[in-house]
This record gives structure tokens, C-alpha cells and sequence, in this order.
């Protein structure tokens, strides 16, 4: 794989350079030219849309460097991994000087967990769930040939590990105004006429509240997870405001559902992604664990340019609920929210290994199995800013996984599903 990537990366970067786009980085499985679902992150953090053309060029490479699929993965259907067993495929490779396959990067084409088994005694971890073979997806994504969902990544899973394994943090980011920003705005609002041009103060707000903020908590800035995370959130954001065209009818932008300019005049509305598990359950003895019909649901509150908190604001609440409502479809034609809720089953299969006292240092301390992005640092204020008639706002928010809340609130049950197992020497069944 190394080789026919590296061979691949070759032509990238000269076929980016000679059209003056961004630089390719390689990344092991593929290639992310700073470009993550869609969403791009320059060398100084700032996140912007990616342009159709270096998306298709990020889908065109990672294509050509796609390994077969293996015998046996072909098909759809219900996969058990052995994370143990996978370990020692990994280490088989390194001594041998052979590269890892696509196959566990990919995690055998794992679209979800179903199911997670602890095997205290070996330490071992054993995820059931969907599976399919893998192909590249919209916007450079690996997605599943039958289903278009996003497979889950064994960089993400090894970067939920880690963060685990460290503290019980709220893995998080948050995008907002800077102090600076919003210090210089209420400071302009506060001065304004009642004559002033309703488009010169929304520009002029724009200026003064400068870049927002990305902010990380209980992650590695660096990471394809916290990639997936800032770029969910920034997509989320333009949809929203109708930066950008909603690509579902269902889901307008909730500025077109506003009547009244006045009604968002100076209000910061803070939506933030965050995942359901209400359904999760685990035996008694806490070795089986059903992650239950999880889903991904959008939250708000509102607080006003000035920083009071509005107490309640039907509108908002009523585009969080179709964001909510929407999710999964949007997510066949906007892959990254797909990324971002295998994220989510990523952290769940952390937390329940950590709550288990199970590691696996080939994976946490591996060598080339994690790969550095540039870090996401800001957005600029223009991109998600709203202007309707005399009205304007701006929003904020973000994304926040509770993994530990999520398996401390498992329903207790006698037993979860028939335990399963890989038998013999392979990594997967």
C-alpha cells in the first residue's frame, strides 16, 4: 500500500502545484490535501470550503491507490473484529517489513457498532456490527459500496483510545467570537444610530468581530478526528445561515424560515451536534454492551450580541429539530456528518475499553497508524454571519461527545446479545 501510494502522492502534488492549488499531504490510507469532508484547513488553521475541483482530485487519487478488496469482505453483512487479533496482524506486518492493509484501516468496512464485547482475561475487545466493502465516497470519503455510509477509521478509534486512556474528558470542539471580538462589537452596537445602513452595520460587525475561535477539549488538535469534528461543525453553521445551499429540501436554511428580520437582529445562536445513546445497554457484569438505535441530535440556546441569555427562541429550537430529523439523509450527500457519528461509535468503544481497564499499545503507541493534520484554528466571521432585511446574526457552537455519560446511563440488563468471537488466527469473521 506505502508504495503505490507514495507513487500516487507523487503525481498529486505535481498535478496541485502546477494549477497553483493546495499542497497534498499523504496520510497512509489516502490523502487529505487539507481537505476534510469537503471542508479545507490551510497551513495557518483557517477553515474554508473546499473547491469542487481539488475535492474531485482528492477522490480520483484515493481511488487509484485503493487496494483490492479482500476475499471474504466483498459482501455486506453483520462483521465481528477482534481488536487483539488485529493488533497482532499489525505487528505481523511491521516485522515483516509489509505494509497494512487497507482492510484494517478501514476496520474491515464497519459502518457502525452493534455490539461490544469485553474479554477482560485477554484483553481483548470485540466489535460486532455492519460491514461492507469500501469504495471512495463524495468529497474523498470512504464509504460503504451498498449503503454510502462512511466506514469507521482505525486512526479515529486509535485517537478516542488515547484520549480515554488519559483523562474522562468531553471530547469537544466549539467554535466561536473571540472576548476581543465581541468586546469590539458591543462596544459598536452600544454606539450606533437609529439611521444607520442595516448592511453597513452587518459588514461592520463582521470587521469588528474578526475571525472565531476553534477550540479542542479532550482531543489531539492534529487528528483526522478533531478534523472531522471542526469541519462537521463549520458545515453545519453554513447551512444554517445559507452560506451555503442546503443539498436537502427537507432541511432549508433556518434563515429562509425566518419572517421577521427582527426576529434574529443581534441574537447568537449557539447549535451544537452532540450523540444519542439513550438506547445503550450492558449486562450486568459490564463485558456486553448493545449500543442501541444510537443517532446524532443538534442542541441550542441563544444569547444575544451583548451576551444576555435569551431563555427560550422557538426558531432556533425548530431548526435544531430538523437538523435532528434530517441527520442521516444529510449525511449520504454531506459525508462528513457521517464521519462524524463514526466518530461518536469510536469514542463509545473507547470509553467501555478504558471503564474495562483494556489497552492496546500497538494500537495507542503505533507507529504510522496516526497521521498529522494541520490543526483547525479559525473561521472567518463572514462565513457565518446571516442578514435578512434589517436583521442580522451571527452563530456559534459546536460539537461535544459525552462517551463517559453515555455508558455511565446504559440500562442494565441480564445480558446483551449472544457474546461473540473470532476463532483462529485471522483478525475478523
Amino acid at each position: 500500500m506505502y508504495r503505490a501510494y507514495k507513487m500516487v502522492m507523487l503525481v498529486l502534488v505535481a498535478v496541485l502545484c502546477l494549477s497553483g492549488t493546495v499542497q497534498a499531504q499523504y496520510y497512509g490510507y489516502g490523502y487529505y490535501n487539507r481537505d476534510v469532508g469537503g471542508v479545507l484547513v490551510d497551513a495557518n488553521g483557517l477553515l474554508s470550503q473546499a473547491s469542487k475541483a481539488d475535492s474531485d482530485k482528492l477522490m480520483k487519487a484515493r481511488a487509484k491507490a485503493l487496494q483490492p478488496i479482500e476475499e471474504g469482505m466483498e459482501a455486506a453483512g453483520q462483521r465481528t473484529i477482534s481488536l487483539a487479533k488485529l493488533c497482532k496482524a499489525i505487528q505481523a506486518c511491521q516485522a515483516a517489513d509489509k505494509k497494512v492493509p487497507d482492510s484494517i484501516y478501514f476496520l474491515g468496512g464497519l459502518t457502525g457498532i452493534d455490539y461490544v464485547f469485553v474479554d477482560a482475561e485477554n484483553n481483548d475487545l470485540v466489535l460486532v456490527g455492519p460491514a461492507e466493502a469500501w469504495t471512495v465516497g463524495p468529497k474523498g470519503v470512504i464509504v460503504g459500496k451498498d449503503s454510502g455510509k462512511p466506514v469507521l477509521l482505525l486512526e479515529d478509534l486509535i485517537v478516542a483510545m488515547r484520549s480515554a486512556a488519559g483523562q474522562r474528558a468531553v471530547m469537544s470542539v466549539s467554535i466561536d467570537p473571540s472576548e476581543e471580538g465581541l468586546k469590539a462589537s458591543r462596544e459598536y452596537t452600544s454606539s450606533l444610530k437609529r439611521a444607520t445602513n442595516p448592511k453597513v452595520i452587518a459588514k461592520t460587525m463582521e470587521e469588528k468581530l474578526g475571525d472565531q475561535v476553534v477550540t479542542f477539549t479532550g482531543v489531539e488538535e492534529d487528528s483526522h478526528f478533531a478534523a472531522v469534528m471542526a469541519a462537521a461543525d463549520y458545515r453545519m453553521k453554513q447551512i444554517s445561515m445559507g452560506a451555503t445551499k442546503s443539498p436537502l429540501k427537507s432541511l432549508p436554511s433556518f434563515v429562509s424560515m425566518v419572517k421577521n428580520a427582527q426576529e434574529i437582529s443581534g441574537l447568537l445562536p449557539r447549535w451544537w451536534l452532540a450523540p444519542n445513546y439513550d438506547g445503550m445497554k450492558r449486562s450486568e457484569d459490564g463485558l456486553s454492551w448493545s449500543m442501541g438505535d444510537s443517532s446524532v441530535v443538534t442542541m441550542t440556546e441563544t444569547e444575544t450580541i451583548e451576551g444576555k441569555v435569551v431563555e427560550s427562541n422557538d426558531a432556533f429550537k425548530k431548526w435544531a429539530d430538523k437538523m435532528t430529523e434530517n441527520y442521516e439523509e444529510l449525511s449520504k450527500v454531506e459525508p462528513i456528518f457521517g464521519q462524524l457519528k463514526a466518530c461518536m461509535d469510536c469514542a463509545m468503544v473507547a470509553a467501555i475499553a478504558a471503564e474495562n481497564g483494556v489497552a492496546f499499545d500497538t494500537l495507542t503507541n503505533g507507529k504510522d497508524l496516526t497521521f498529522k493534520l494541520n490543526v483547525p484554528k479559525a473561521v472567518p466571521s463572514t462565513a457565518v454571519v446571516a442578514k435578512k432585511g434589517a436583521g442580522y446574526m451571527f452563530t456559534n457552537g459546536g460539537v461535544s461527545i459525552d462517551s463517559w455519560k453515555a455508558i455511565a446511563d446504559a440500562k442494565v440488563v441480564k445480558s446483551v446479545g449472544k457474546r461473540a468471537a473470532v476463532d483462529g488466527e485471522n483478525w475478523w469473521k
